[in-house]
């Protein structure tokens, strides 16, 4: 393997490897978490990628690490690290080098992707073409597309030995931009006019989001948002139809303009002395609510409005709406707010109201914190929707979603503090 293309890994910090037994000529050895044993004597290691080192007798001596494809006569069968079945060699065929995902540096070894540490997660052929393993369910291979890949160079050598340089980047990317930040510029159609605290304010509304896969799937099925003129009072609108978002220019400016002095929630005073209202200053993730509702399956949906309608009730037997109001928001007294039985008071005015608000809410840590005290049953709602999206979005996007989530996790966007709630 040219130097250019040798594997770079980290023994420190190395998988625990598999188990089982290789078979090697007369021998029979055991490998127990990794640790190869000759009648009791340890004698090297196999990674889960199949390199291995060796010290001496009966494979002899190498320095740092091979394929145990090179160890002649050595054929492994046993398990992975996760209990599933592993084998060395293996009937697939593919090639040898560093491969970059999603600016991830990966190994590969006789088509077997891995970390630095080791662990296997996928496999390469000779074509270019991936397949990881299902981020939650080993026993599942995902196949990557042109929905689910991302950006991916590698360099090496095909199992014939040809030099092989390939190359995939994902439609309409920029370069210089991560997964994410790509899916929220195509998502948000005026981005490249906002200004810096405007992106700022897009970002981190959508960036949960997106990094869990639901805002390609989103973009892809329902729509994505503009500015634009809408009417006066009203801060956006995402069509029933289309699915797609418009947001009035002088009401994104004004929201963004609230979120800056009070943060994601505010307490404003109303017309109605002495009510006050809690409002949401979070409008690109309250809109991005109303669309992931669409996707959501129809046990989810009911949920939802079971959730609701239980607010409603409560509402308006401890808070019933003054007489003069027209209104269906919450309004309270200040001494009540604390108490409040809907986190914003737009929430009340409908289910998709409640659940687009809950969304906005839990985008941002601060006022997700604030949803979990308040409304307990819709928190942990929105955790499950993150945390196990296969039982709860329509099952024609169950496997999109897991595929691209996969495809996430193995590009680091899907990083495991994300779904730490």
């Amino acid at each position: 393997m040219a130097a250019e293309h040798q594997i770079k890994t980290n023994p420190s910090n190395s998988s625990s490897g598999p188990s089982g037994f290789i078979a090697q000529n007369e021998h029979m050895l055991v490998v127990d978490y990794g640790k190869v044993y000759l009648d009791g004597t340890p004698v090297g290691f196999l990674h889960e990628d199949g390199l291995m080192s060796s010290k001496g007798e009966p494979f002899g001596s190498w320095d740092g690490l091979k394929p145990i494809e090179q160890v002649p006569g050595c054929v492994f069968r046993g398990i992975d690290s996760y209990g599933q079945p592993l084998e060395f060699p293996t009937q697939r065929q593919g090639p040898s080098g560093v491969l970059t995902y999603n600016n991830q540096p990966l190994n590969v070894v006789c088509g077997r992707i891995s970390t630095q540490n080791h662990e296997l997660v996928g496999y390469m052929n000779d074509a270019g073409e991936l397949e990881f393993y299902d981020y939650k369910n080993r026993a599942i291979m995902r196949k990557m597309d042109e929905n689910s890949q991302l950006n991916t160079f590698f360099k090496g050598n095909k199992s014939s030995g040809d030099l092989f340089d390939f190359e995939y980047i994902r439609p309409l990317h920029k370069g210089d931009k991560s997964y994410s930040d790509n899916e929220m510029i195509r998502y948000f159609q005026d981005y490249d006019r906002l200004n810096s605290v405007q992106k700022k304010y897009v970002l981190d509304s959508l960036r949960l989001w997106t990094c869990a896969g639901f805002l390609q799937i989103v973009r892809k099925s329902e729509g994505n948002a503009a500015i634009g003129s809408i009417r006066e009072g009203v801060s956006g609108l995402t069509g029933k139809r289309t699915g797609h978002v418009d947001l009035d220019r002088d009401e994104f400016e004004k929201e963004i303009t609230l979120y800056k002095r009070f943060g994601p929630v505010a307490i404003v005073a109303t017309r109605h002395k002495p009510y006050h209202e809690v409002r949401i200053n979070l409008v690109v993730s309250h809109e991005f609510g109303h669309q992931l509702e669409f996707i959501l399956s129809q046990a989810t949906q009911d949920k939802i409005v079971e959730l609701y309608e239980k607010r409603l009730s409560r509402s308006n037997s401890l808070y019933p709406l003054p007489a003069e109001y027209e209104g269906k928001s919450e309004l309270l007294l200040m001494q009540q707010i604390p108490q409040r039985i809907f986190l914003s008071g737009y929430g009340r005015s409908s289910e998709n109201e409640y659940w687009a608000e809950a969304v906005a809410a839990f985008s941002i840590p601060e006022s997700r914190m604030q949803l979990k005290e308040i409304d307990l049953p819709m928190f942990q709602l929105i955790v499950q929707l993150l945390k196990e999206p296969e039982n709860m979005v329509r099952p024609t996007f169950a496997d999109k979603i897991m595929e691209l989530r996969t495809s996430l996790k193995i590009g680091g966007e899907l990083t495991s503090d994300l779904l730490v709630f």
